[in-house]
């Protein structure tokens, strides 16, 4: 509202039949009466004042003209927000701002809009009451209006550039992007960790901007923008008609326009549907890889909100979607419209399932391929072996497994069975561990060496063996294994034969352990030796069962070389690596007394001292559950 007295003091209040123009917030046009007593919108150069000038009655008798002097300052309230009733008249007709009467034949066809117009008598209901302007409105009003401006101006600039003889025009490409920039900000979805109800408010302030926006034809506008630029074929073509700083920011700005549309859109359900009779137009835009990107979230938004717009959706429109899939790769965008289309709201769209199932699984060459695998297993005692320079413990261990049963084919793949020597430096077996499809076991890294009966496992590359008998691990075999610490070497016997292949001269840092992988189908258990289970066979000669490497006052058991989860009584735990006891080495370090002279007295005395001495490290090792062996 713009008062048109000039004695009127800045800011002062609006009185009883003060005349002012009307001026719309978003496109800065003026209320105006035409030569045939209609109202229209009209440019700030076409709107005189005579045609534009309004004031405000209290009612709508004639009152007598009578001058009224000027009020220093702001005067009295005559006209209250929210409790006045206002009658608008036309100062220079006395005509009233009114409505048309409804045509009886229009009603039928559902509610319509009332248009407005000036009459010389009008309505009863054509009072008025006045509201203040929100703030957050009238920015709104004040974004609308710039952005009006500035991208009617944009599309004006490219239309000259297709004109013969034009002169140079210069477009404003850093404007542009910057605005676009900001007002993709704008309508930027709230915080999704904010309290419920701030972020309700947030939801209702962005769904009434974007209401806003598209009753201002914005919507209509980037479209058009995103038109004119599409005419160019290429960064390089629009760069050779508007330079080359335009030609450089092409693709962001057609990208950041979509990104506008679907922020215009996004979580508003009128919107989309209005946009989703677009989506022939939006759809044929797919062929342009520089700006897919951002016509998938547009096309993403509409899916998601609007139903209707699956049924717009036809057998092109989905061939076109999935073509992307061959240009891009696996876009995760390409996928979630696909998701879009396959379910509405919680309901399958049986439909184009099947029309995206017929396209993509003939050829396979583009789903994520999946397969069913065995599950394999690493199990080992908790015995664990180690030799360091020096040192004066045993080198040579021996351990046996017996297999009572083999199911080979319990899926499509084949069962998996070895068993060997693992390292506690790296072998950490996980659930889908491993090169190709996963299930990673004994041999298929380098801290691991395993046997399967026909192949010696390590790195994950099978070297073929030979024995007696060959064949792979079934049941009822004996597998005997061997660690050599001294050499060091790793043998295999199977049913008490040599199998002709072992391995040597590997890392021996960290300690060794036995261990056997297996999956679903495989029972077998270990035989340590002792009341840990009886060898089947005699050890080589020289060689230790594994049993008497067993730290003192430590209980035998069987463990996973990792466990994951373990599931009693409805508690859910997550494992890990076993925790197991320090492996101290005893490295003997004797004194030599030979070189040295000392006196007769302490000659004598000597030999007892170390007898004793050697005493009380054996009490103390007795103390601590070591016993007597060979």
């Amino acid at each position: 509202m713009q008062p048109l007295s000039n004695t009127i003091w800045s800011g002062s209040h609006i009185r009883w039949g003060q005349p002012f123009r009307l001026r719309h917030l978003t496109t800065g046009h003026y209320l105006a009466l035409t030569e045939d007593r209609g109202l229209v919108l009209q440019d700030r150069e076409r709107s005189d004042t005579v045609a534009t000038a309004f004031c405000f009655r209290a009612s709508k008798e004639k009152l007598e003209q009578s001058p009224k002097r000027d009020i220093e300052g702001m005067g009295v309230a005559e006209i209250k927000y929210g409790d006045s009733l206002c009658f608008i008249m036309h100062v220079a007709t006395g005509l009233w701002l009114s409505y048309q009467a409804p045509d009886v034949k229009s009603a039928r066809l559902g509610p319509l809009k009332r248009r407005a117009c000036l009459h010389s008598e009008g309505h009863m209901d054509d009072g008025l009451t006045l509201q203040r302007c929100q703030h957050e409105e009238s920015r709104a009003a004040r974004i609308i209006r710039n952005t009006t401006l500035l991208f009617n101006r944009f599309i004006r600039d490219l239309d000259c550039l297709g004109v013969k003889n034009r002169a140079l025009v210069a477009l404003p490409v850093e404007e542009v992007l910057q605005t676009l920039n900001d007002l993709i900000t704008y309508f930027q979805l709230p915080d999704a960790e904010l309290e419920h109800e701030e972020r309700q408010i947030k939801l209702r302030s962005l769904k009434n901007r974007q209401n806003l926006f598209k009753q201002e034809g914005m919507l209509t506008l980037v479209s058009n923008c995103i038109d004119r630029l599409n005419v160019y074929n290429s960064a390089a073509h629009f760069g050779e008609c508007a330079g080359s700083e335009a030609g450089a920011a092409w693709k962001d700005i057609l990208n950041l326009l979509y990104e506008l549309l679907a922020a215009l859109i996004r979580g508003n359900r009128n919107n989309c549907t209005q946009f989703s009779n677009n989506l022939d137009w939006l759809v044929s835009k797919l062929e342009r890889l520089e700006s897919s990107s951002g016509i998938l979230e547009v096309l993403h938004c509409i899916l998601i909100e609007s139903p209707e717009a699956l049924n717009i959706i036809q057998r092109g429109h989905i061939k076109s979607i999935i073509s992307l899939l061959y240009k891009h790769g696996r876009n995760h965008k390409i996928l979630d419209v696909l998701c879009s289309l396959c379910v509405c709201n919680g309901v399958a769209v049986r439909t184009n399932q099947n029309l995206i199932c017929d396209h993509l699984l003939p050829k396979r060459d583009l789903l994520l391929q999946t397969q069913l695998v065995n599950d394999v297993q690493s199990m080992r005692p908790n015995i664990f072996l180690g030799v360091s320079e020096g040192s004066a413990q045993y080198k040579k261990w021996y351990y046996e497994l017996m297999i009572d049963q083999v199911d080979h084919f319990v899926t499509s793949e084949p069962s998996h069975l070895r068993v060997g020597w693992a390292n506690t430096k790296g072998y950490a077996p996980y659930p889908g561990g491993g090169e190709g499809w996963g299930g990673n076991g004994v041999g298929d890294d380098l801290y691991s060496y395993g046997f399967d009966g026909l192949h010696l496992w390590s790195g994950r590359i099978p070297r073929a063996v030979a024995s007696m008998n060959q064949h792979i691990l079934t049941s009822e075999d004996v597998v005997s294994c061997c660690l050599d610490l001294g050499a060091p070497s790793i043998s295999f016997r199977i049913n008490g034969q040599p199998v002709q292949g072992m391995f040597e001269n590997f890392n021996t840092d960290g300690l060794f352990f036995p261990v056997v992988s297996f999956s679903a189908g495989v029972k077998g258990r270990f035989l340590l030796g002792g009341r840990h289970g009886d060898f089947k066979f005699l050890p080589p000669s020289s060689y230790a069962p594994c049993y008497e490497a067993l730290l003192p006052k430590e209980k035998m058991k069987v463990e996973p070389v990792k466990e994951y989860k373990r599931d009693a009584d409805g508690v859910r735990d997550l494992l890990g690596t076993t925790q197991f006891m320090s492996q101290a080495s005893f490295i003997p370090a004797p004194v030599e007394t030979s070189q040295i002279v000392m006196p007769p007295h302490l000659e004598k005395v000597r030999d007892k001292l170390a007898e004793n001495i050697h005493e009380l490290w054996g009490m103390n090792k007795i103390e601590l559950g070591w016993s007597y062996g060979k």
